[in-house]
Order: structure tokens, then sequence, then C-alpha cells
């Protein structure tokens, strides 16, 4: 497995680069969403602002209300780490100018949230096994990749299932549908299960060309 670092071992800017007007402005409304949300403020309710305290922040922010900030942030963390490769190697012309001064007040807050399993919700557990199912098929998803033979639809389905046994996931039980690539969720429909032709699409169920299917026999009668 490999592992992109983005900033976590980036000191800061080491000079202005040329961006997107308005890019300063959306960087300061992320963080005070961010800060506000987790209540990242210092004890006494001074005005200083830090990550040193995040994991404290994260062990009392609410499941629902944590998920949701740790999926926007850690998304925003990765796309402005590309947009800023981008930039430096292609100023933008017209553009303002993001200097080392004004980032160092972020530096600190781009890395990633990580959300303890006990806190995980359906949705986010979701979209971690989403991010597991296509490293292991062999696409980089959020800086990783597997560096390995992929593994094939079958065999990723059977990692996620092995992994639900002792992680909270909420009763979704996700597989891979048959001639599928990607994961599904029987507790929303995206698939039903038949002990026959395994994981299948709702509107294929009845295109099973197996002898004694059980859910074309259940809608033919």
């Amino acid at each position: 497995m490999a592992y992109a670092t983005f900033f976590d071992f980036v000191s800061g800017l080491s000079k202005p680069i040329k961006v997107p007007k308005g890019t300063k402005d959306r960087i300061a409304e992320h963080f005070v969403e961010v800060e506000t949300k987790l209540d990242m403020q210092t004890p006494g309710g001074g005005s200083k602002w830090h990550w040193f305290n995040l994991r404290d922040a994260v062990a009392r922010t609410e499941s629902e209300v944590l998920c949701d900030v740790a999926a926007d942030h850690n998304e925003f963390v990765q796309r402005l780490y590309k947009d800023l490769g981008e930039w430096s190697a292609k100023p933008v012309k017209g553009g303002e100018p993001l200097t080392p001064g004004f980032m160092k007040r972020y530096w600190d807050g781009l890395t990633a949230i990580e959300v303890p399993v006990d806190k995980w919700t359906a949705d986010f557990y979701r979209s971690r096994m989403d991010h597991l199912y296509e490293v292991m098929r062999g696409r980089d998803s959020e800086g990783v990749s597997f560096d390995e033979k992929a593994l094939t639809e079958r065999q990723a389905a059977q990692v996620i299932n092995i992994f639900s046994q002792y992680l909270p996931d909420h009763d979704l039980r996700l597989d891979v549908p048959r001639g599928c690539d990607y994961l599904a969720s029987s507790y929303d429909g995206g698939y039903e299960w038949c002990e026959k032709c395994g994981a299948v699409l709702p509107d294929e169920a009845d295109d099973c060309s197996k002898r004694g299917c059980p859910i074309r026999a259940e809608r033919a009668g």
C-alpha cells in the first residue's frame, strides 16, 4: 500500500502563489466552519483557534457532526493540495496572491481528521468501504494505492464482508451485485440476495438463468 502524505511533511508555502480570486476567502470560511463545529476554540473562550487539541475536539463532538465535518474537511485538504500544485506550476493570470503569511494561520489544519470507528455513522462507514473497495480494485482513491495485483470484484467484496464482522456496519450488508464493479447495499434496495445467484440487481433478478432461482420463482408466483 502507498499513501500520499499531502501536507503532512510540508512546513508551509515557500513563496507566494497566484491563485483564483476568492481562494483566500474560501479557505478562511472553510476553517471557520470546521473549527466552530468542532468547538476548537481555546479554553475560557479565547479568540485563538488551534489544531493541537483536535483529538479532544473529536472525542467530544457528536458522531453525525463529526463524520460530516471530517468527510468535508478531508476532501477539502486533498483538493487544495492538488490545486496548489497546479497553481504553483502555472500561476493564475489576474489571480490573487496566496502568501506564506496568510497560509501560516491555517497550515496546522491541513491534515486529515480521523474519525474513531465507534463514531462512524452509516454514511461514513459506507464511504470508507467504498474507498477501500476502490483501492483493492487497483484504483487510486484519496491518495491511497494498492501497489499489488488488484483483487477481483468478488475477492474485494469478500474482504469487505470480513471487515463488516468487526466494524459497526449499520446492517448495510454491502456487496457487489453480479456483473457490477461497485459496492451496493441491500438495505436501500441496491441489490437482492439469492441463495443460488448471490447479489443481483433488482431489475435483473427476473432474467436469472439458474434453475430453481428462488427470487425468480417468488416473483413468478
